[in-house]
């Protein structure tokens, strides 16, 4: 790694420190959250990295179907609550702000996972596989269309945040380090910036009330002194969640240089 870009990691280790200083000091809610946590360095990647920005948007664009279908179905079933939007709320439940997390989130993740530790640019935007992709997020789509509209008690699915993590995030990770192990240290290394992000930023949400977990139907709790959040959160969002990301992009977006 370069001189600049060991400073620039340095920024953005700093950076959420004073993220969640600025948070506590303006009260921001939900929606500036997205600003200063993912914002922020999000856009100063973009303006270090701009040659992986346009492949990284379309990536990004890809996941909000999917977006939609996971914030309604964890809303419905009390996984997780975010009280307050600035929008009105799309299907009930699913807040203009999810929508915009997804998108940021995934952006931030490649945007990270190219400039300071895969270093690839193949020069193109697009590769037949992502094709794939695109279609099975659609049918999902479609499907939870079809049960929103003719069947809305199947959408009451228990231990949804078990489920749907080990199936989108646990699985999908499990099966792309198997098959190119190769990826296993790039992987951990993107991973371990994201926990420490993750983790300040859970703290943070749950001090100021951007979001909360009404259910109990999880498989444990973590208690950080005041603050307590489900375990799903910890293993999948805070730990694998960037692996995960990393797992499509590679296998569908990146011909797994």
């Amino acid at each position: 790694m370069s001189k600049s870009k060991k400073i620039d990691l340095v920024i953005l280790l700093i950076y959420p420190i004073l993220a969640v200083f600025i948070s506590h000091l303006l009260k921001i809610n939900f929606l500036g959250s997205l600003v200063v946590f993912l914002g922020v360095p999000s856009l100063y990647l973009t303006i270090k990295g701009w040659k992986f920005a346009k492949r990284a948007s379309v990536f990004a664009l890809i996941s909000i179907p999917l977006a939609i279908v996971l914030d309604y179905i964890g809303h419905l079933t009390g996984q997780w609550l975010l009280p307050f939007s600035m929008f009105s709320r799309i299907f009930e439940y699913v807040s203009v702000e999810m929508i915009f997390w997804s998108f940021i989130n995934f952006y931030f993740i490649v945007m990270f996972y190219e400039y300071f530790v895969h270093q690839h640019f193949a020069g193109k935007l697009w590769y037949s596989k992502l094709k794939y992709l695109i279609i099975s997020v659609l049918v999902v789509f479609i499907l939870f269309l079809s049960f929103y509209n003719f069947l809305p008690s199947y959408l009451h699915i228990p231990y949804f945040y078990l489920g749907f993590t080990i199936v989108l995030v646990l699985i999908p990770i499990l099966l792309q380090l198997f098959k190119y192990p190769r990826f296993i240290s790039k992987f951990f290394e993107t991973a371990a910036y994201f926990f420490y992000l993750t983790l300040l930023y859970e703290i943070t949400a749950l001090q100021l009330g951007w979001w909360s977990f009404p259910s109990e139907q999880f498989i444990g709790w973590v208690s950080i002194g005041n603050i307590r959040f489900p375990l799903e959160e910890l293993i999948f969002w805070m730990i694998l969640c960037a692996m995960a990301v990393l797992s499509y992009y590679e296998y569908f977006d990146d011909r797994e240089k």
